[in-house]
C-alpha cells in the first residue's frame, strides 16, 4: 500500500534563522531567511541532489512562533499580498530551479514562509516520500521601541532561562547575547522577537561559578538583567 510520509515541514533552525543552505535526505532550499523593509522581492532556489527527478512546486503559507520558537503554519492573512510561482515541475537529478516573490502587506512588520514539496516521479510500490523545505520571509516596518522590551533571567540546575518580552507592535532580531558570571560566559544564538511575543530561551550552564548577568543586543539597543 502506497503511503505518503512528509519530513522537513520546518527546517528553519528552530527559527534562529540561519542563513545557510538547508540539506535534508538529498534536497536542499537556500537561503533559509531573507529580510526586507517595507516590501519584499526575492529569489528562493531549491535543489535536487538526488540522482532521480523530482516533481517540485511551491506556495506562500503564514506561521506564527510560540514563546519556544517552535512554529505553526496557516493561511496566508488577507492584508498580506504573495505573488509566487505555484506550479509544478519536473527537478531532474542534481538540477535545481528558481522561484520568485514578491510581496505588498497592508500592515508592517510582516512576515511569511515560502514552502516548496519534492516529491519522486517515479513510484514504487512501497513508502513514497515527500519533502517539504522551508524558507522564511521577513518584512521590517518601522522600529522596536525600547521600553517596549522586558529582559529577565533565572538560574535552573545547569541552564538559564532568558525571558525576553515584546510588548510592543515591532519586530527586531536579537543579534547577540550572552550570560555573565565571574569572567565566564555563554553565548545566546540570534533568534527573531515578533510583537507581541515572549521568548524564552535556555542556555547552557555549567560553569562552576553562579551566572550573574545577562545581556542581549538589539540593533542599536542594549538591554541588560540580572539573573535571579
Amino acid at each position: 500500500m502506497r503511503s505518503l510520509v512528509k519530513f522537513g515541514s520546518l527546517l528553519m533552525c528552530s527559527m534562529a534563522f540561519m542563513a545557510t543552505c538547508t540539506h535534508v535526505h538529498a534536497q536542499g532550499i537556500s537561503p533559509v531567511i531573507q529580510e526586507f523593509n517595507k516590501k519584499a522581492r526575492g529569489i528562493v532556489q531549491i535543489a535536487n541532489l538526488s540522482n532521480a527527478p523530482k516533481y517540485a512546486s511551491c506556495k506562500a503559507q503564514g506561521f506564527d512562533a510560540d514563546e519556544h520558537g517552535k512554529v505553526v503554519f496557516h493561511p496566508l492573512d488577507a492584508a498580506l499580498r504573495v505573488r509566487i510561482d505555484t506550479g509544478r515541475q519536473v527537478l531532474g537529478a542534481k538540477g535545481s530551479r528558481q522561484v520568485s516573490f514578491d510581496a505588498t502587506p497592508a500592515v508592517l512588520p510582516a512576515w511569511f514562509a515560502v514552502t516548496c514539496r519534492l516529491m519522486p516521479v517515479e513510484r514504487g510500490s512501497g513508502l513514497t516520500l515527500a519533502f517539504e523545505l522551508t524558507s522564511v520571509v521577513i518584512i521590517h516596518g518601522g522600529h522596536l521601541n525600547s521600553h517596549d522590551v522586558a529582559l529577565s533571567a533565572k538560574h535552573v540546575g545547569s541552564k538559564v532561562i532568558v525571558l525576553v518580552k515584546n510588548n510592543g507592535s515591532g519586530l527586531a532580531r536579537v543579534i547577540s547575547g550572552e550570560v555573565l558570571g565571574q569572567n565566564k560566559h555563554s553565548d545566546i544564538a540570534t533568534f527573531l522577537l515578533f510583537p507581541k511575543q515572549k521568548r524564552d530561551v535556555e542556555v547552557d550552564w555549567k560553569e562552576n561559578v553562579s551566572p550573574e548577568t545577562v545581556r542581549i543586543q538589539i540593533g542599536k539597543l542594549r538591554l541588560e538583567s540580572p539573573v535571579s
